[in-house]
């Protein structure tokens, strides 16, 4: 008897909290230990590995700045930035699941600075830290990590359609507040590792100019940061934001690395 009541109490358990997850979704699945998150997506191939030699070079450019950015982040448990590269010509880069981001070619072919590149990547390591796209991805990742903690493939079988039907690349929005708090994360990343934010002003002004180079609906649009504010609100809060905490807005721009170069 004991053990039918244990048996009913852990499914009435799970289902109250499948259906709080249900409601709160938001909320609760990125304050649910990220070990649970990782099981969850472990399998899950977001891109082919790079083949080609300069591909190759490149992701691995990519990693070794992430991973300098990344000392000055405070992480959840057990996560670790993973970054994927793509030779598409997208001019995009997003966070993902699973500690894991993704930078597309064209995005890097419009970079002149290393410093540049670094605020991208902190912003989209920022989403990571925050657990944001846990909680982009709503209700059917949330249930699919609880799920997890009782069983990985019951899991993933949860989350399957979400990840595999829609793929995790292309559910991904961020919210305006969300948007706003990892520019700041990035910001204080910046400064912390060059002493200055002039790679974040660079950047939010060659978004300014970007939709007066594409002259046709051929040419792909400007895709990062999807749902961000005004470009101009980025950019005056990027300045206040400077000038509130007393960090220089100029100083030395590392150029890109020459792997990162790119036709």
């Amino acid at each position: 008897k004991e053990f039918v009541w244990l048996v009913v109490g852990s499914l009435v358990t799970l289902v109250l909290l499948v259906a709080l997850i249900g409601w709160g979704a938001g909320w609760i699945a990125p304050r649910i230990p990220y070990r649970y998150e990782a099981r969850l997506v472990n399998g899950f191939a977001l891109l082919p590995k790079p083949t080609t030699p300069a591909a190759i070079a490149a992701q691995k450019e990519l990693q070794a700045l992430a991973d300098r950015l990344a000392v000055h982040m405070q992480w959840p448990e057990g996560m670790r930035v993973q970054v994927h590269y793509s030779d598409s010509n997208t001019v995009n880069a997003m966070a993902t699941l699973g500690g894991q981001t993704i930078f597309f070619r064209g995005l890097l072919r419009k970079l002149e600075h290393e410093d540049t590149l670094a605020m991208v990547l902190a912003h989209e390591m920022a989403h990571l830290k925050y657990r944001h796209p846990a909680q982009a991805l709503g209700r059917g990742i949330g249930v699919g990590i609880v799920l997890s903690m009782v069983s990985t493939e019951l899991g993933r079988s949860a989350a399957g359609s979400v990840l595999s039907n829609a793929g995790v690349t292309t559910l991904l929005a961020f919210n305006r507040d969300q948007e706003r708090a990892a520019d700041e994360e990035a910001l204080r990343v910046l400064a912390a590792e060059y002493g200055h934010v002039a790679g974040a002003l660079e950047l939010f002004e060659l978004f300014q100019k970007l939709p007066r180079e594409t002259p046709s609906a051929q040419t792909p649009a400007l895709e990062l940061f999807h749902t961000h504010p005004l470009t101009e609100n980025r950019l005056a809060l990027a300045r206040a934001w400077a000038k509130d905490k007393g960090v220089a807005v100029e100083g030395a721009r590392p150029p890109l690395p020459p792997t990162l170069v790119l036709p």
